[in-house]
């Protein structure tokens, strides 16, 4: 039997020490191991040095995580229903009150201002043709209260230009260049007067008889006549002119802007509808729940509300229109339609008193007529005629049919102009001023009639009937005037009303329906947010 080597153990008889893991290394008698440095790994984390990168990173992981959350989505939506409410009442509130600004303005300034403006006109052409028939009744007493009537109306006219001249002067403050008319209106009266009463003074001292006005008391009103009609008149009539064409302007802008704000209206109410169902759509499909009836109430109210704004600016627009239209602009028409008759029945006068220029004022006369009334006519008796045939077949005027392409129709202010403007009951009004109207030409051709057989003194008596201040021609065709233009002076008056009548209760309507919208929508979102507390 071999003997066992030494170092190394006998089958069977010994145990081998356990090997040591791979890697490991050998073992320290009395001691433990070294521990092996930790390996460089590529991209390994640096040591951490504080919390605020891996903080503002996990907010923004957790926004995005809440953003994709049904309650997130639920409040982003009631935002955008905020926002369109807010939007419908920022754009309503704005062209309800642009609306507002045009009837001020129609109502308080631009139309009154182009009343005063008529009134001014119509005044002093009542001035002038007072200051005619007081020259040409001369200093006879034997004719009447025709020389104290004439007296006073032009005192009373002077005052009311005077009173128009003020309110046209505060209307226009502002306005460079009809601030500058209206004061060259106001200096130029003055020097009117002062020759008006010198050609008085130089008459009575003359003890002309009527109808032979003084020589120098003849010039001095023709001064005074050159004046109001190259000056004044013009003047006064561009005044009206302007005033008419500020009024059109600020109608047609305002009316402009408000057609735009319902567009605006209309389209953000579209917007606001059209949240209000997404979000009752999204909430119904989320939840599994039937429609909300606060949204449902809120989405009914979004519509009555932008319907109910652009209705009622609908409504308003309409009656201020029909204001304009119907009332003002007929009121002033016929205004400057008396004025201008005013001017003609002066002119009755200044034919008798200037011989030499008779055929001229006798044109002149004609010519204002056509503008009053317009029929073709070449002369007075053809004029006449042409009237007669108006009065006659009114309601229907000559002309308007068109049948026949050579004549143009019965045109003037109070020729078909006059009956569109006409409203519900009004004809008769207008049928009286037609026919005092012809009364009025009857008795200038009974005027002219008399002058030309040489009946001067027949031929003021005439003059003088037709101015008489109680029952003449001339008053009883400004009554018939003065009643028509007041039924229309009425309408306008009736038509602002209105149409602030129809805007007056959306400064309280507006905002409360905007605070019910806003409460509906938090009545209709809450209850499905509380479900997630």
């Amino acid at each position: 039997m071999t003997p066992p080597t030494p170092d190394r153990a006998p089958h069977g008889t010994g145990t081998r020490p356990p090997e040591a893991p791979h890697g490991a290394l050998p073992a320290v008698p009395g001691g433990q191991p070294p521990r092996a440095p930790a390996p460089d790994r590529e991209g390994a984390r640096p040591p951490r040095r504080g919390r605020s990168g891996h903080g503002a990173r996990e907010r923004v992981s957790g926004l995005r995580r809440w953003a994709g959350t049904t309650p997130a989505r639920v409040w982003l939506l009631s935002s955008v229903c905020v926002l369109a409410v807010l939007g419908l009442l920022g754009s309503a509130t704005a062209t309800l009150g642009q609306a507002r600004d045009g009837l001020r303005v129609l109502g308080d300034d631009a139309g009154p201002q182009a009343l005063a403006t008529t009134d001014l006109y119509l005044a002093l052409a009542d001035m002038d043709a007072r200051v005619a028939d007081v020259l040409l009744m001369g200093t006879d007493h034997g004719l009447g209260p025709g020389r104290e009537d004439a007296l006073e109306g032009y005192e009373a006219s002077r005052a009311r230009a005077n009173e128009a001249l003020l309110e046209a002067a505060s209307l226009t403050e502002g306005d460079s260049v009809e601030e500058r008319n209206v004061e060259a209106v106001l200096n130029g009266m003055g020097a009117y007067e002062q020759l008006a009463r010198e050609a008085r003074l130089l008459n009575d001292e003359a003890q002309a008889p009527p109808g032979r006005v003084d020589g120098a008391a003849l010039e001095a009103y023709g001064e005074a006549t050159r004046l109001m009609h190259a000056e004044l008149l013009p003047k006064a009539f561009n005044l009206g002119l302007d005033a008419s064409a500020n009024v059109r302007a600020n109608h047609e802008e305002g009316q402009s802007s408000v057609a735009l704000g319902m567009l605006w209206v209309g389209a953000v109410g579209t917007v606001t509808v059209a949240a209000l169902l997404g979000l009752q759509l999204y909430l119904r499909v989320r939840f599994r729940r039937r429609f909300s009836a606060p949204l449902l109430a809120a989405t009914a109210v979004a519509v009555l509300l932008t319907g109910g704004v652009v209705l009622v600016l609908t409504v308003s627009g309409g009656h201020q229109r029909d204001a304009k239209e119907e009332g003002l602009d007929a009121a002033m028409a016929l205004s400057r339609a008396g004025a201008i008759s005013t001017d003609m029945q002066a002119d009755q006068s200044r034919y008798l008193l200037d011989r030499d220029m008779a055929d001229n004022y006798e044109l002149v006369y004609l010519e204002r007529a056509q503008q009053v009334l317009y029929r073709p006519a070449s002369n007075l008796d053809a004029y006449y005629g042409q009237i007669e045939g108006v009065v006659a077949a009114y309601p229907e005027l000559p002309g308007s049919d068109g049948s026949d392409p050579e004549d143009p129709g019965t045109l003037g202010y109070l020729g078909q102009r006059a009956q569109d403007t006409l409203l519900p009951g009004q004809e008769g009004a207008l049928a009286e001023v037609l026919e005092s109207y012809n009364a009025l030409q009857a008795e200038d051709r009974a005027l002219r009639s008399a002058a030309e057989e040489g009946d001067l003194a027949g031929a003021v008596g005439v003059r003088m009937g037709v101015a008489h201040s109680e029952d003449g021609a001339f008053q009883t065709y400004e009554a018939a005037l003065a009643e028509l233009t007041d039924l229309h002076e009425e309408a306008f008056d009736a038509g602002i009303g209105r149409a602030d009548a129809a805007l007056t209760p959306w400064t309280w309507l507006l905002p409360a329906a905007t605070a019910l919208l806003l409460v509906l929508l938090v009545l209709g979102v809450r209850p499905r947010l509380a479900e997630y507390r």
